[in-house]
């Protein structure tokens, strides 16, 4: 017996069809996923900027961590890359990458989206509209495609429990506290509860 399968309300297909592309933030097995609080955007309570925009903590992780490991990996053969790099995976899927490791050799530096797969790869929380998506099913699904993508180390920061998931392929992934040293690639590593020592956090 087939499965059934319920259709969008004709407000609900036309809401979809009205939605600007810039709202989209990635595009995964041919759905689009959105900014959180893009409704308020579409309704005009709110601007496409500042809903893009990250946090304080995410901003300030995002360059301390940067900063760390980039400098630690100078004469390496590593390379950064940050600001939210777009990544073909596929098949027209896209996803966004918070911090990127790629071998010097594997970085090609052009005006679109990268198509072959980073080293490891950093995430600062997420930025999806928790309407649309569950949030840890998400997660899971990024993870997935990214290791499927060739990445071979994703690091999931999350703020809001100041917990880190380290997914590896061949190995079960790993759930720990923001007091563990989390080593990346050629033995770097950061710390991120000795990173915000003496900083002031709400």
């Amino acid at each position: 017996m087939g499965e059934t399968v319920i259709a969008p309300s004709p407000e609900e297909a036309n809401i979809a069809q009205n939605i600007p592309d810039e709202l989209i933030y990635e595009i995964a097995h041919g759905r689009p996923i959105y900014y959180r609080g893009y409704r308020e955007v579409l309704n005009g309570n709110s601007t496409l900027e500042s809903i893009i925009a990250d946090s304080s903590l995410q901003s300030w992780l995002k360059a301390q961590i940067t900063i760390l490991l980039g400098s630690y990996y100078i004469g390496k053969g590593i390379e950064l890359a940050t600001g939210e790099l777009g990544l073909l995976l596929g098949g027209g899927d896209r996803r966004g990458a918070d911090i990127a490791f790629y071998r010097s050799g594997d970085l090609v530096l052009n005006a679109h989206y990268a198509k072959t797969p980073p080293e490891a790869i950093i995430e600062i929380d997420t930025q999806i509209d928790l309407k649309d998506e569950n949030e840890m099913e998400y997660v899971l699904e990024k993870l997935d495609d990214y290791l499927r993508f060739g990445v071979k180390q994703i690091v999931w920061i999350f703020t809001r429990n100041r917990k880190v998931m380290i997914a590896v392929p061949g190995s079960p992934w790993l759930t720990v506290g923001w007091e563990k040293d989390i080593e990346m690639l050629e033995g770097a590593c950061f710390n991120l509860e000795k990173m915000l020592e003496g900083k002031k956090i709400d």
